[in-house]
């Protein structure tokens, strides 16, 4: 397999560069310092890897966020020594659509809030304790892949250029990934364009619940970040939605949020739908969004691309690199089931009322589901899943 030997060649060629040439070889480039590049990072140095972060920010980079960590992706960062202090727990996810209202809590652990930069804060930090290097303001530009090494070139700024080699480039460069796009691994959307906007609000919040309100134009996802603060996501269909028009939409949360004051400026992101060609090159490896992405519906991405990251990292380690796809394929596959389900109710106020409602009266399922698409633990399935719920509709 053509795989199996890029594996061998990035394991064979490594030594021999260093050996040969007296030139640095790192086992991992990671473009992008956000929370997927810097968990690749500390995932590598504990498996005794060397690893180099290159980010375009000057500073911790930041975007918009839902900012609940789902229960994998605390155990991700608890496993690899990540301070979780200041984090807020949440006991599962909440529906609201109009009058209907259905809870599902986490089976086996809660999950923890937290706002994207306290996030990075924090990641940084043990960053700094494992001395993995990250290099700010430098941006990839070009890699070239040849005798299982790969050249590396990038950016400097205010100005320069600087070229590193690796075994592999690892693209966690975020949604509209520049190193995707350069390897021609992009493909087109399936579904009409979604955009998320994220706001922080000063305000107490009102549930120890991650809410999601719905409406046919979009979703609102409340996140209780602290004391005194809630983070409010909003998911549209075609258009990001500003937010002024946000409490038009949903009622329950005009009344929570009147009179709060808003925090910063409001953060966007988007067109959400990402599909790509594979997640392996000739000495590159896609994770978190850069390796594709549907829509924030379930609040998985972390978690998933987490997992990704490290799945990815042991295979680096084992010699098993051409292993990683199916690792992919096998770790984001109830995501993209549950998330396609979740879509197709959203376009369906109908069938999405009647789900709620069922929902509503049969939480254990709900919690089980919930449980189930998290990865929080692994469930015996309920008859037919969430498909199965759908099919009773009809």
């Amino acid at each position: 397999m053509a795989a199996t030997r890029l594996a061998s060649e990035i394991a064979a060629a490594s030594g021999r560069v260093a050996h040969e040439h007296g030139v640095s070889v790192w086992d991992l480039v990671i473009a992008g310092g956000g929370p997927v590049g810097l968990v690749t990072a500390l995932a590598a140095r504990r498996l005794g890897l060397s690893a180099l972060v290159l980010e375009q920010a000057q500073g911790l980079p930041v975007k918009a966020c839902g900012e609940g960590l789902m229960p994998g992706a605390v155990s991700a960062l608890e496993q690899l020594g990540v301070s979780l202090s200041g984090a807020r727990e949440f006991r599962g996810v909440r529906f609201l659509d109009g009058d209907l209202v259905a809870s599902a809590s986490f089976l086996e652990r809660r999950g923890r809030a937290l706002s994207r930069d306290l996030l990075m804060q924090r990641l940084s930090e043990r960053a700094a304790e494992l001395d993995v290097p990250v290099r700010n303001g430098q941006t990839v530009r070009n890699f070239r892949y040849r005798d299982g090494v790969v050249q590396v070139d990038a950016s400097a700024s205010p100005g320069g250029s600087v070229s590193y080699q690796a075994r592999l480039l690892v693209a966690a460069d975020g949604l509209r990934s520049p190193i995707r796009r350069k390897l021609g691994y992009e493909l087109p959307p399936r579904r009409a364009p979604r955009f998320g906007v994220q706001r922080h609000f000063r305000v107490e919040p009102w549930s120890d619940w991650v809410e999601v309100h719905w409406h046919e134009q979009a979703e609102a996802y409340v996140t209780p970040l602290a004391a005194d603060l809630v983070g409010v996501a909003v998911l549209s269909h075609g258009r990001a939605l500003a937010t002024g028009r946000w409490t038009a939409l949903f009622p329950a949360l005009e009344e929570r949020l009147a009179g709060a004051v808003a925090c910063e400026r409001p953060r966007g992101a988007g067109p959400l739908e990402q599909r790509v060609r594979a997640v392996l090159a000739p000495g590159v490896a896609l994770v978190g969004d850069a390796a594709g992405y549907l829509d924030a519906l379930t609040g998985e991405g972390l978690a998933l691309g987490f997992a990704c990251a490290r799945a990815l990292v042991e295979r680096v380690a084992a010699g098993e690199l051409e292993r990683y796809p199916a690792d992919h394929r096998r770790l984001t596959a109830t995501y993209y089931r549950t998330t396609g389900l979740l879509l197709s109710l959203a376009g369906r106020p109908a069938w999405r009322r009647w789900a709620i409602g069922y929902l509503s009266r049969h939480p254990r399922l709900f919690s089980a589901l919930l449980s189930r698409s998290v990865h929080a633990c692994h469930p015996a399935p309920a008859p037919g899943g969430l498909r199965g719920l759908l099919a009773r509709r009809t």
